[in-house]
């Protein structure tokens, strides 16, 4: 892979992993407010909410890049892949789950069941940290991997055009449950750009990705919650974030690419902080509109800044522990 392609990657990544902040910043129940009211707060919050749609889509597309470069049929690569994915995903899948059980004891939230097994089905279900419900599919479609790979070593087209027309009909856009329709969509769709990834170097020109950026923003804050609607936009929406970053200034993907590799970091820490403080200023500005919409936008840069910080004053003075918990990512 080309210099330029990685850092794409890595900064669009960084920029998936803020809107997934902006996602968990939504707090018209927080503060009192009707998610169902006409109100300029709800209109704008809906409105970004499903701008920020995208980004668990592209995670899943990334992640079936780089994971189908290799056949997992022959040579031991398969136990090679199961052996690595246990120190960079199921290592930091239990190590931030467990973290998540803390805040959960001091808000009296923790539910206690009766019988051990219960709480491995709660780890599982990712009820600790729901952020990592990503993480347990990912590594969930990974090891079934036997099972279907040979798709991507039969390498044929109408065969692509096929499956990605069924995945496209059973998927239900921000479903999170064992195993989201999203999420092998979008994994297998990043295994067929693996094999065709001349398109990921297409650009397109300013006039058409202004047009069709614009009709995605349109989109997303005029359009009904409608299934068919919501497919079409979020692919529209991929389509402008990756080209997006053709257009980026220098200075600004220099900054962003330095902060990339705490972009894990900032996933798996963000709902902790960024959840206190939401419920913080709720309880003191109940109701108040203003405060809300400002709050809104407002808590997930803070978050991201000071979850960043936090990433980087962990890798200072313990890197190996940090590279453990984050599977590698620093």
């Amino acid at each position: 892979m080309d210099k330029i392609l990685s850092d794409k990657i890595k900064i669009t990544s960084f920029l998936c992993t803020v809107m997934v902040v902006f996602r968990h910043s939504l707090n018209l129940q927080a503060f009192g407010l009707s998610d169902h009211e006409v109100s300029y707060v709800a209109i704008i919050e809906h409105g970004v909410s499903k701008i920020t749609e995208v980004a668990v889509p592209y995670f899943f597309i990334i992640s079936g890049y780089f994971f189908f470069r290799y056949s997992y049929y022959s040579g031991g690569e398969y136990i090679t892949m199961v052996r690595k994915k246990i120190q960079t995903l199921f290592i930091p899948f239990l190590f931030w789950n467990i973290v998540g059980v803390f805040p959960l004891l001091l808000m009296h939230q923790f539910v206690f069941e009766d019988t051990p097994w219960k709480y491995i089905l709660q780890l599982l279900n990712s009820d600790w940290n729901g952020v990592l419900w990503y993480v347990r599919d990912i590594m969930t479609m990974m090891a079934l991997v036997p099972l279907y790979s040979w798709i991507f070593t039969v390498n044929n087209r109408w065969l692509y055009t096929v499956l990605f027309i069924l995945l496209f009909m059973n998927w239900l856009p921000v479903e999170c449950r064992w195993v989201s329709s999203e999420g092998m969509l979008f994994f297998f769709l990043g295994g067929i750009l693996q094999k065709n990834s001349e398109i990921l170097n297409k650009r397109i020109p300013k006039v058409v990705l202004f047009a069709i950026g614009s009709v995605w923003i349109i989109s997303c804050f005029c359009f009904p919650f409608y299934w068919p609607i919501h497919r079409y936009n979020t692919l529209l929406g991929l389509v402008v974030i990756w080209q997006l970053f053709c257009y980026l200034p220098k200075r600004l993907s220099s900054c962003i690419l330095n902060a990339s590799a705490y972009s894990f970091f900032i996933y798996v820490t963000h709902i902790f902080i960024i959840k206190s403080m939401k419920v913080g200023i709720a309880y003191l500005f109940f109701k108040n509109e203003t405060i809300a919409l400002a709050s809104y936008f407002v808590l997930p840069l803070l978050t991201t800044a000071i979850a960043l910080h936090l990433g980087k004053f962990f890798n200072k003075y313990l890197p190996e522990a940090f590279n453990i918990v984050t599977g590698g990512r620093s």
